[in-house]
């Protein structure tokens, strides 16, 4: 996908500045310094409060999902709007274009795994696959159902070749008796089509991304999410740079 005329003005101006494009990815303080210069304008890479009315459910984070030198833009819509949940990825190439991998998500809790407040800069657990040089990331989300039922679902995130994934690993269902105070803890891998499929006990639970990517090394992340009106604050104070580096930097610490 062509980056409009204006972005890719700025997308110009920015390598001209910073220096002769080479076949290896720039620095990222580079890279930062062109989402800066191109995150604010129409159609850039965030969303714009003034322009959109449900622009707080957007939260974004700085991020290199994949380890390939250039640095993503990674998008979460979490509620309803304009169609319902949403995960973008969007990727800085130094030929102007921004290759991305996009899903829709079907439950309104997904997104919640990646862009809840809480979540800003608490270690995510990271399985990197050598063999296929692939990083997976591992979120749990709980979906309460009234005050005695919730159901835990590991997932896994990957991104590849502009390939974006979520996939749900293994699901831990918990009910509370009204009666006596009793707990009931079932496991349950995924149902092919959603849900809950065939019983596991609890030590497959707690082990299934193993079992779902055996060979994996294991490693920590953390995610730092701005919203859209964190940007804007941030970009109005001319704090854009500061706000886009911190991010990444929360990533790659």
């Amino acid at each position: 996908m062509n980056m409009p005329k204006k972005i890719a003005a700025a997308l110009c101006a920015t390598l001209a500045l910073s220096a002769a494009v080479s076949a290896a990815p720039m620095e990222a303080e580079a890279q930062v310094d062109i989402l800066t210069k191109t995150a604010m304008v129409h159609d850039g890479w965030f969303v714009l409060p003034e322009r959109e009315k449900n622009a707080d459910e957007w939260r974004y984070a700085i991020t290199d999902l994949d380890r390939n030198g250039r640095l993503e833009v990674l998008k979460v819509r979490r509620g309803w709007a304009e169609g319902g949940p949403k995960l973008l990825c969007e990727e800085l190439s130094e030929d102007g274009s921004r290759p991305h991998g996009e899903i829709a998500l079907s439950s309104a809790r997904v997104p919640d795994i990646l862009s809840t407040d809480d979540a800003t800069g608490q270690p995510i657990a990271t399985l990197y696959d050598a063999k296929n040089n692939l990083f997976h990331y591992i979120f749990r989300e709980i979906e309460y159902h009234g005050e005695y039922e919730s159901v835990t679902t590991k997932y896994a995130l990957t991104f590849s070749n502009g390939v974006l994934r979520v996939s749900p690993l293994a699901h831990f269902h918990w009910t509370l008796s009204g009666y006596d105070g009793s707990v009931n803890k079932k496991y349950y891998l995924p149902a092919q089509g959603g849900g809950l499929g065939a019983e596991i006990d609890a030590a497959h639970y707690e082990n299934i991304e193993r079992t779902a990517f055996p060979g994996c090394e294991a490693r920590n992340v953390a995610f730092s999410w701005k919203s859209a009106e964190d940007l804007k604050n941030a970009a109005s104070g001319g704090r854009l740079k500061e706000a886009l580096a911190a991010s990444f930097a929360q990533f790659a610490s």
